[in-house]
């Protein structure tokens, strides 16, 4: 569909002219703050008009925030709303891999390319058709693929290729990829049914080119998803990113969450069994999983990773008698377990010496920064965390025990193992059993 990039095609011939590539190039070496915003539009306008001078500034702050995407983001042409709607290259090249591995031989379809990000993670791999309907956004995908060298792999066309799908003139392929707007009147859109093309045509797609894949929303609910697709839940930079359904060849397993780490890209199935259910006591250790595992609901299998369980299974936190570091959780040392209690709160702060603390809730009625104002922290101190969650309303050995929610005061454990307390020679900390 088109798009709302306020930038004509004039414009964007500007920018990608010798002329206009030298002065973008010149000022990302400027101080291109908000505050400088007046100085630097008056520099700019002194050699250029007024559209023309504003684009150059929005172009050299939009390849400032793409870095955080994409590792040559000093060389693209972006728009506002397509890099807002871009890939992280990271992502980009793991789903490029996964269609490459499983996808039959041949060329794939990119169904919507905007600036070209996953189009060229494709064109890495295999020949592209690339379609896109906004003339701009088209522009500056190819004026990215030649940056890259990737020109010749791939074939742009501007059409809008559901109208291609319904009169019969979609070009073949091995693979399709689509990547459907999630956005309507700049508003967030939440059904598989409401994006555009809506799950219905996309379905159609499938039909003519097997094997396709489809980027969605990563709170896409689990009553529209197609029964005959595979769904993975993809994190990076800690967040839940995206969902794609994966159709035909491609759908290889049912569910599944991969997440971006440090070390590599990590992935863990979901069966939907039910994860085992223990008793919550100090001295354990708490994970908290990372945003896609808990999509996926890959419960079971993490609490056979980490030799853990949950203390309630509507609450998405494991816990283990020993530690186990794992990639795909933050793991946090469990020093004492109360019911919650603003008074003991800030009694047992003071007590521990916890000068700084960062505040995590699950299950819990009230904001944790709502309640940052009324503690009372020593002047003096060291770092430690406050989980605010829901004990179980029944557990293994008190079948009645009424729901109450609980704080735990912990210190959060570091990927090396290393924290605060000696808790690997045995120092366990004091505080209440509710178990």
């Amino acid at each position: 569909m088109p798009s709302a990039d306020p930038i004509d095609l004039e414009t964007a011939n500007f920018l990608l002219s010798a002329t206009g590539r030298a002065a973008t190039k010149a000022l990302s070496k400027a101080d291109l703050s908000e505050a400088q915003t007046l100085t630097l539009l008056t520099e700019l306008r002194r050699q250029f008009p007024a559209n023309q001078a504003g684009a150059l500034l929005t172009l050299a702050r939009l390849r400032q925030r793409a870095v955080a995407k994409f590792p040559f983001a000093e060389q693209l042409f972006l728009t506002a709303e397509a890099l807002e709607q871009a890939t992280a290259w990271p992502i980009a090249e793991h789903r490029t891999a996964w269609l490459d591995r499983y996808a039959p031989p041949g060329r794939i379809l990119d169904l919507g390319c905007g600036i070209g990000g996953d189009t060229l993670a494709l064109a890495q791999r295999r020949p592209v058709i690339a379609f896109e309907q906004d003339s701009v956004r088209l522009r500056f995908a190819q004026a990215n693929a030649k940056t890259l060298g990737l020109e010749k792999q791939i074939e742009f066309r501007q059409a809008d290729w559901t109208e291609l799908l319904t009169s019969g003139q979609l070009p073949t392929a091995a693979a399709a990829y689509a990547d459907p707007s999630r956005r309507a009147a700049g508003k967030r859109i939440f059904s598989l049914y409401q994006m555009q093309p809506p799950l219905p045509t996309l379905l159609q797609l499938q039909r003519q080119i097997p094997a396709v894949a489809v980027k969605v929303m990563p709170g896409v609910q689990d009553t529209e998803l197609p029964e005959h697709c595979g769904v993975e839940f993809i994190s990076h930079a800690g967040v839940c990113k995206e969902a794609i359904l994966w159709f035909g060849e491609l759908a290889v397993q049912p569910r599944w969450a991969s997440i971006h780490t440090a070390a590599g890209w990590q992935s863990i199935n979901a069966s939907g069994k039910r994860p085992p259910l223990g008793l919550l006591q100090p001295g354990q250790f708490l994970h908290e999983p990372d945003p896609a595992v808990i999509r996926a609901g890959a419960f079971d299998e993490l609490c056979q990773r980490l030799a853990a369980f949950l203390f309630n299974a509507e609450i998405a936190y494991l816990v283990s008698p020993s530690l186990t570091l794992d990639p795909l959780v933050q793991t946090f040392l469990i020093q004492e377990v109360h019911p919650f209690s603003l008074k003991v709160l800030n009694q047992r702060l003071q007590a521990l010496g916890i000068r700084e603390v960062e505040l995590k809730k699950r299950g819990f009625p009230v904001e944790p920064e709502e309640l940052r104002k009324r503690l009372t922290l020593p002047s003096r101190g060291r770092a430690g965390v406050v989980i605010f969650t829901q004990q179980a309303d029944e557990q293994p050995g008190h079948p009645h025990r009424p729901a109450a929610h609980i704080m735990l005061i912990c210190e959060r454990v570091s990927q090396n193992g290393s924290k605060g307390n000696d808790y690997r020679s045995g120092s366990r900390g004091a505080g209440s059993n509710l178990g």
